[in-house]
């Protein structure tokens, strides 16, 4: 779908067609889906995409077009899986607290080797280790190094996404893929 055909199913969908959101969502979910998979994992992603395209719903009449409609919308995606990241923390935090767990027991329960969706190279042990590695990453290195090289954003979109400058966002990036690199590195 064109540029033109986006940008009139955005004035249908501002002015209340419902099939005109519908159209953007079932063109958009699931990028949608694979930013809530890589941040949230398995799990909680389609509560991630459910989240992000109710907030965008009852906002897009508020929709200035400052940015393009997928910047816009993969910020919000963004900003779902960050708030379900930090509830999850604070529940971890509080489970563990009563219980006295210890973290393996948790992690026990999400899979970590489960393959990125979408992902173009084959399964092979190299592309394993780098998976794991960018699970090890902290969120904001993870989330730019996901959005740069797997949602081949460009930096200006990127720095629309996560609400930052294009000069945090080279920064960011510089580190992330350094940080991966030693990482990486250590494990072959």
């Amino acid at each position: 779908m064109d540029t033109s055909q986006i940008n009139n199913l955005i004035t249908q969908a501002q002015g209340g067609d419902d099939d005109a959101y519908a159209e953007l969502y079932e063109l958009h979910r699931k990028t949608v889906y694979a930013i809530g998979y890589r941040l949230v994992g398995p799990d909680d992603a389609d509560d991630v995409v459910m989240d992000t395209f109710l907030k965008s719903w009852k906002s897009i009449p508020g929709f200035n077009r400052k940015s393009k409609f997928n910047t816009w919308l993969y910020r919000i995606a963004h900003n779902c899986a960050t708030d379900m990241l930090r509830k999850r923390k604070r529940n971890r935090e509080h489970v563990m607290a009563e219980d006295e767990y210890d973290s393996r027991t948790l992690d026990h329960f999400h899979d970590k080797t489960a393959p990125e969706p979408g992902a173009d190279l084959a399964n092979t042990e190299e592309n394993s280790i780098v998976q794991q590695c960018i699970r090890k990453l902290d969120n904001p290195y993870r989330t730019i190094l996901l959005l740069r090289y797997a949602d081949e954003l460009s930096y200006a979109e990127i720095a629309a996404a996560m609400d930052s400058s294009l000069g945090t966002v080279m920064s960011r990036l510089f580190y992330a893929k350094r940080k991966l690199k030693k990482l990486v590195n250590e494990l072959l």
